[in-house]
């Protein structure tokens, strides 16, 4: 939703085209539902013809496209299992290939940036460049769910990719965003699991959370509840 609402306001606020807007994704099905409440909102607001404009994709699509001169069909296995560090690295070498796939973008919205690797992150960082760094960023993430850290070779936290993004591209312009309420749970799943979270960071680690703020249940949640389960281990053992 949020990342929805910027895009109309970059169309009807700060005039940026629809054609100039990048949106990038880290799979399929989440392209297709912002690609499905963009239509829908664009229809409402008279914009139904624009809805194709919007440049919307994965960033495995994204290097796809870009990099269509590969033809061969070892070529073609090879960028299939090694497409984003070769769209990285061509992008972070060749400056006409990075001001080609760059060319007419004023805006890139990445969403779910918690699932960043070093190469989405290069290449995020080289799409700006591409612009002449005139291009507005902005990444809509949650540390919270960062769930695919095996993904990424060095094994890093979320919480490094948010700190570099804002040391990289931040500045007095930089603003960040706190979302703090949550639409999906009701007030009491959101409570025990914000006092679980805490917890468990607070024992210290090799990872931190991003969050210095409390999250809350949207007004008038349903009421929910939660069930913990477990089995009783023997005295003297430990949970595996």
């Amino acid at each position: 939703s949020v990342l929805v609402g910027r895009i109309v306001h970059l169309i009807r606020k700060q005039g940026v085209l629809p054609s100039e807007i990048v949106v990038l994704a880290f799979n399929r099905a989440v392209v297709f539902e912002i690609k499905r409440r963009v239509r829908a909102l664009f229809q409402t607001l008279g914009y139904g013809a624009h809805v194709r404009a919007v440049r919307i994709s994965t960033f495995h699509g994204l290097a796809t496209r870009s990099m269509a001169d590969v033809s061969d069909a070892d070529g073609r296995h090879a960028s299939i299992n090694n497409l984003l560090p070769a769209f990285a690295h061509r992008l972070q070498t060749e400056a006409r290939f990075r001001q080609q796939v760059a060319t007419g973008c004023r805006a890139i919205l990445v969403d779910e940036f918690q699932d960043a690797t070093d190469d989405v992150y290069e290449i995020i960082r080289q799409l700006h460049a591409g612009t002449g760094g005139k291009a507005g960023v902005m990444v809509i993430g949650d540390d919270d769910q960062d769930i695919l850290r095996w993904n990424r070779q060095n094994k890093n936290f979320s919480e490094q990719y948010f700190e570099r993004f804002i040391r990289e591209f931040g500045g007095d312009s930089l603003r960040r965003i706190d979302l703090a309420v949550n639409f999906r749970s009701g007030m009491q799943i959101v409570d025990e699991s914000q006092t679980a979270i805490k917890a468990f960071f607070g024992r210290g680690g090799p990872s931190h959370r991003i969050k210095d703020f409390v999250l809350r249940a949207a007004p008038g949640a349903a009421t929910a509840s939660t069930t913990r389960r477990g089995r009783l281990m023997p005295a003297g053992s430990r949970p595996v």
